[in-house]
Order: C-alpha cells, then sequence, then structure tokens
C-alpha cells in the first residue's frame, strides 16, 4: 500500500468515526429531550387537572358510585369463609393454627413462669400452690455474667445498669414477660430468617416469588392483619408472637441472601474443595464468613421486634407494651416514657449480647484460663442464690425501693401549656391553615385521573416503565374500591410530616457532617430516637396540642427526623474525601465545594435520605389514627373495632401499595440522578 492510499484509508475511518459519534451524541441529545418532554408533559397534566376542574368531567376527580367495586365486602366475606368455615380432615382451619400455636408457646410460656409469673399447681393436698419466679438478683447476676463471658466488662455493667432499671422503675415483671416473648421470637426469626435467605441465595428464581412477599409483609400495617391473627390464634401471647413475626421476620432472610452473595468465589471453591454435605458448608464456613452482614438482619429483627410489643400488647401480650399503651390511654406521659426507655435498653442490650456471640472468635485460651472463667460465671450466680435465699428483698424487690419519675413529667407538661399554650395554639392554627389544609385542597383538587396519568409519565421520564405501569395500576384499583379520598388524607399527611422532618433534619444532618463532635451527640440522640417505640412520640404531643391532624403530623415528623439526620449525614460524609481536596487545591470556598462539589456527588444520597424519611412517615401515620386521624390509617382501626378481616386488609393492602409505589419512585430517581449517568447524559 503507498502513501496515497494509506491517506484516503485513514480519512475514510475518519470520517465513520465522526459519523457514528455524531448518531450517539444525536441519540443522547433525544434521550435527553424525550425525558424534559416527558417531565413537562406529567407537570402539565397535573396543572390542568388541578386549574380545569369545572371544565373536565367530575367522573375524573371522582370515581363513580355506579362503578365501585365493593372489595371490602368480598374480601370480608372471603376471609369470613377462609378463617372460620376451612375444614382441613374433619378439623377446622383455626383448630389446627391453634394447636400449632401451642407448640409455639410451650417454650414462651416456660421463659414467662421463670421469669416473672411462676408455676401453679396442686399440692397433695388438694390446694393450690405457687413456684415463685426465679428472683430478680439472680436473673440479673446470670444475664450480667453471661455479658461478660461474651463480651466483656462493658457490656456487663450495662447489662446490670439495664436491668437494675427494670426493677428500680417498677417494671421488673412487664420487663421480663417482653423479655421471654422477644427472646423466642428472635431466636425463630433468626433459624426461620436464615433458612429462607439461604434459599433466595440457592435458588434465584425464588426472589421473583418471595421478595414480592417480604414486601408486602415490611410496609403493610400491622393492625391490617390483626383480626385474621386472632382469629387463627386465638387472644394471647402466641398470637402476638406470630403478629411480630410477620413484621420482623423480613429483614433478617433479605440480610442472610445479600450476605450469602458477597461471600468471595474463593471461601464457596474451599467449601467444595473441604468434602463437607451443604448444611455443614453453610454452618462452618460460608454463614461465618458471611456473619458481618447477617449481624445487620439480626439488628433489623431485634429492632422490629422490639418495635411491636405495644401492637403485640392489644391482642394479650402485655408487657411492656401493655404499659406504653395504658399510658397513652390515660395519657400518663411519664409512665409510658419510663416503659419506652426501658424497650430501648432492652433493644440494646439484646442486639448488643447477640452481636458478641455471632462475632466471637474461637478462643485459643488453655483450659485453665476457660476453667478460671467458668468458676468465676459460676461464682457469681451461686452468690447471687445464696443472696436470695437468705434476703427477702433480693427475692422480690421491694416496692419501697422503686421510684417514678410520672410527677415530674406531668408537672413538666402543665407548666408547659401554662406558659407555652399560646405557642402550641399558634403553632396548631399555623400548621393547618397554612399547611395541611391547603396541601390537602391541592391534592384534591387534582383528581386520581390526572395522578394517575402524570404520575405515570414521570415514570417514564425516569426511564421505568414497569414502574409507570404499577402506579397507574394502584391508583386506578384504590380509586376503584373507594379509598382515592381516605388514601389523599393519608398521603398529605405523610407528605406534610416529611417536609417538616426535612426542614429540621436535613440542616442538622449536613452539620453533624462537617463536625466529628456534632456528629457523636446526634448519633447518640438519633439512635435513641429510633429505638424509642412509636408511641412514646404520641403522648406529649396530645396533651400539648391535642387530638387531631396536627398532632399526628408533628408525631410523624419526630420519629421520622432520626432517619434524616442520620442519612444526610451518611451520604455527605461519604464524599470522596480526594475530590473535596482537589476543589480546595483550585481555590474554592467552603460553600463553593459544598454546593457544586459535595452536594451533586451525594445527591443520590439524599435522595435515598428522602425515600427513607418517607417509609419512615407512612409506617408511623397508621399509629397516628389513635389520636384522630381520618385517612386509611382510620380504616383499619374501625375494622378492627368490628372485626372486619377483609376491610382491615384492604385498607392496610392500599397503604401498603402506596408505601411501595413511593419506594420505587424514589429508588429510580435516585438512581437517574447518581453521578455516572450524569457525566454520560452531559456527554451525550
Amino acid at each position: 500500500m503507498d502513501r496515497r492510499e494509506f491517506r484516503d484509508l485513514v480519512v475514510m475511518a475518519a470520517l465513520m468515526a465522526g459519523s457514528e459519534g455524531t448518531a450517539a451524541s444525536a441519540a443522547g441529545a433525544l434521550r435527553v429531550n424525550g425525558t424534559k418532554v416527558l417531565l413537562w408533559a406529567a407537570l402539565a397534566v397535573v396543572l390542568v387537572g388541578y386549574f380545569a376542574r369545572g371544565a373536565l368531567p367530575e367522573s375524573l376527580y371522582v370515581w363513580p358510585d355506579a362503578y365501585r367495586i365493593p372489595l371490602q365486602a368480598t374480601a370480608n366475606e372471603w376471609l369470613d369463609q377462609l378463617l372460620r368455615r376451612t375444614v382441613i380432615f374433619d378439623q377446622p382451619l383455626r383448630m389446627w393454627t391453634r394447636s400449632f400455636g401451642e407448640v409455639l408457646g410451650v417454650p414462651m410460656r416456660f421463659i414467662q413462669s421463670a421469669l416473672a409469673n411462676g408455676w401453679n399447681y396442686t399440692d397433695a393436698s388438694g390446694a393450690r400452690a405457687t413456684i415463685p419466679p426465679m428472683p430478680w438478683l439472680v436473673v440479673t447476676a446470670f444475664f450480667a455474667a453471661a455479658a461478660w463471658l461474651a463480651a466483656g466488662y462493658r457490656l456487663a455493667i450495662f447489662t446490670l445498669a439495664t436491668f437494675a432499671y427494670f426493677a428500680v422503675f417498677g417494671l421488673w415483671n412487664e420487663a421480663m414477660l417482653t423479655l421471654a416473648s422477644v427472646s423466642v421470637t428472635i431466636a425463630l426469626g433468626v433459624v426461620i430468617g436464615l433458612l429462607a435467605g439461604i434459599a433466595l441465595w440457592r435458588w434465584p428464581r425464588l426472589e421473583a416469588v418471595l421478595n414480592p412477599i417480604f414486601d408486602i409483609m415490611q410496609t403493610i400495617p400491622p393492625f391490617s392483619y390483626l383480626v385474621p391473627v386472632l382469629v387463627l390464634f386465638g387472644f394471647g401471647p402466641v398470637a402476638a408472637l406470630v403478629a411480630t413475626m410477620i413484621f420482623a421476620l423480613p429483614p433478617m432472610a433479605k440480610a442472610t441472601a445479600y450476605a450469602l452473595r458477597r461471600v468471595p468465589v474463593s471461601v464457596m471453591e474451599l467449601a467444595d474443595m473441604t468434602g463437607a454435605n451443604f448444611w455443614q458448608q453453610q454452618r462452618k464456613i460460608l454463614i461465618s464468613t458471611a456473619r458481618t452482614d447477617i449481624l445487620l438482619g439480626l439488628n433489623q429483627l431485634v429492632m422490629m421486634s422490639l418495635a411491636m410489643v405495644i401492637l403485640a400488647s392489644m391482642i394479650g401480650a402485655g408487657g411492656l407494651g401493655g404499659e406504653v399503651l395504658k399510658a397513652l390511654q390515660s395519657l400518663r406521659f411519664g409512665r409510658g416514657l419510663e416503659a419506652g426507655i426501658a424497650i430501648t435498653l432492652m433493644a440494646i442490650h439484646l442486639y448488643s449480647f447477640g452481636h458478641a456471640i455471632a462475632t466471637r472468635r474461637p478462643s485459643h485460651q488453655d483450659g485453665q484460663e476457660k476453667r478460671k472463667r467458668t468458676i468465676v460465671f459460676g461464682s457469681v450466680v451461686l452468690l447471687a442464690v445464696v443472696l436470695a435465699l437468705l434476703v427477702p428483698a433480693f427475692r422480690q424487690f421491694p416496692a419501697a425501693w422503686t421510684v417514678s419519675s410520672s410527677d415530674i413529667w406531668s408537672k413538666a407538661i402543665v407548666w408547659l401549656n401554662g406558659h407555652w399554650g399560646w405557642f402550641f395554639e399558634a403553632f396548631r392554627a399555623t400548621t393547618t391553615f397554612w399547611i395541611l389544609r391547603p396541601l390537602l385542597g391541592v391534592m384534591q383538587g387534582i383528581g386520581w385521573f390526572p395522578a394517575a396519568l402524570g404520575i405515570g409519565l414521570l415514570c417514564l421520564a425516569l426511564g421505568r416503565p414497569q414502574i409507570a405501569l404499577l402506579s397507574v395500576v394502584i391508583i386506578l384499583a384504590i380509586s376503584a374500591i373507594g379509598y382515592w379520598e381516605p388514601a389523599i388524607i393519608t398521603l398529605h399527611l405523610v407528605f406534610a410530616g416529611t417536609l417538616l422532618s426535612l426542614l429540621v433534619g436535613v440542616p442538622v444532618g449536613m452539620w453533624a457532617s462537617s463536625s466529628r463532635r456534632v456528629y457523636k451527640f446526634t448519633d447518640a440522640i438519633v439512635t435513641t430516637l429510633q429505638t424509642l417505640p412509636s408511641f412514646v412520640y404520641l403522648i406529649p404531643i396530645v396533651m400539648l396540642l391535642g387530638p387531631g391532624d396536627v398532632s399526628g403530623v408533628l408525631a410523624i415528623a419526630i420519629y421520622s427526623m432520626a432517619t434524616t439526620i442520620r442519612y444526610v449525614s451518611h451520604a455527605l460524609k461519604e464524599v470522596d474525601k480526594g475530590v473535596l481536596e482537589a476543589a480546595d487545591m483550585f481555590g474554592a470556598s467552603y460553600w463553593q465545594t459544598f454546593m457544586k462539589v459535595r452536594l451533586p456527588l451525594a445527591w443520590p444520597g439524599l435522595l435515598l435520605a428522602l425515600n427513607q424519611t418517607l417509609m419512615m412517615a407512612v409506617g408511623m401515620v397508621v399509629i397516628t389514627s389513635l389520636i384522630g386521624t381520618r385517612g386509611l390509617e382510620l380504616e383499619t382501626i374501625e375494622a378492627i373495632a368490628k372485626v372486619q378481616a377483609g376491610r382491615s386488609l384492604v385498607a392496610g393492602l392500599a397503604i401498603c401499595a402506596l408505601a411501595i409505589l413511593i419506594d420505587r419512585i424514589m429508588n429510580a430517581a435516585a438512581e437517574s440522578c447518581s453521578p455516572e449517568k450524569s457525566r454520560k447524559a452531559k456527554v451525550a
């Protein structure tokens, strides 16, 4: 090939490359323009729907009664047929489930008897007698010594302080009942969660079946399935155990599957080379390697189990949850706070103890050192037993030794109402007339059809046609069964509570991300707020603001604010330090670096913070029905009162569908705003 031919070939290649680049640029420009068109179309649909309500048919705003689907009545009949009339081998279904519940209840009743209730029996003379439960000093010494064996003196001291708190504040029996039920729940949850997670990892196709079920179990309000659980398992601790398992199991299964997928291939090959069978590989190699990620699921299992203790008390669980519930009913904030702190301390103790056992490495101490530690453990417990036999006060904690902060908190509430009542009333009026009513009016004015079309176009703009179809189907279904108006009331409370949470939580999270000292301080507060039962927030708010939507919005905001602060601070702290140092080297000021570098890179994490805040708000809005809110959450409560299992389940599934839809849309928005996608869009 001569020089001229070579030159012509190079020119041709350059022209071809240029045409391909032009085509790619044109395709990218078309995609960007198409996204903008869809976004503007979604906005136009919503605006036209709102401002043209008088001109458009009213059926686009309110679903016609003639075409309404009576799903609630159908669900009531179907569930009644299933729960009460289904017969298996000549026995009703509920007889089988209650027999199974009796088996589940054996270990729980035994632990409750050992720790709190004692055993009743008939002696030789026919008289009723009682074997008392274990003395409080023996129980405290046993758990403190076990914590010392598992993790050292720090956890032992915390355990001692936790059990002392139970006794001093007169919550010993209630705490022991809760400890027994939650311990059994956690043990069953760990076993079932590990098996389900292993199944998801071993057979990935199961995800298509189990993941939607897990999503529903996590997002459906627990009120919605209390009636079916009561019918199948009866009133009592066993029904509470089953309801708690439904709520708390999914995180453990998902974390196990996620952890096993992250195990390196080399570890898998090593497990095969050892010649161990499948279950030996799981127990001795794979789960041990993945235990760090599995512990995240254990953490969620513990926290969610204790989050259910108050709802569980409504169906016979008793314990600390019953104390919080009674405090809410009688508006005794002090007693409710004491029981709520007890639940928080128990959650921290159980997770720390389980974490210490799960992460404990094989000991290489000699036999003599192990014997010394065992002797110390036995000596502590034996000394406690001897003291309990000799001193009656060490068997049952004397009432004279207990204290209470109820009067202090009651006086504080009275003082706040007396000196700051004008402020609370102004806040209530301002929030009602300037936020809640305008927001509700706008959302009600859009109508179901413009909302479905607008959200569908938004999802198409995000590149998610499946979510667009899902959103349209969900809105159509909610409207067709007559729940559009209650759903709008629920959503306006969720959005208002989320907005208030963001107004406070985002600045605090930004501050915490820039100061180590502030981060440590806020982290302690956030951890406390996240572990306190949601019902505890309701008591002081109702006492200061009264029942109604404003109290519900404030409770939602406070409950979800901890999530906002944690996720915002985490997103901003995780920005690459090298990029920030490069911005400093170019002479950018603090605010220039923050606005033009740190904030854009943290944007997906900030959207995740918004997503999680909304999810927490949806979870809390159901509880606010107890203080007078009137959306779908009220449907679940009224259905329970009227024992309408189908109506309660349908309302719960509607809330669940809205939560899943919000989650999917926010995840799609976070992915579309990722730095990599933004960079590719700019290049195109």
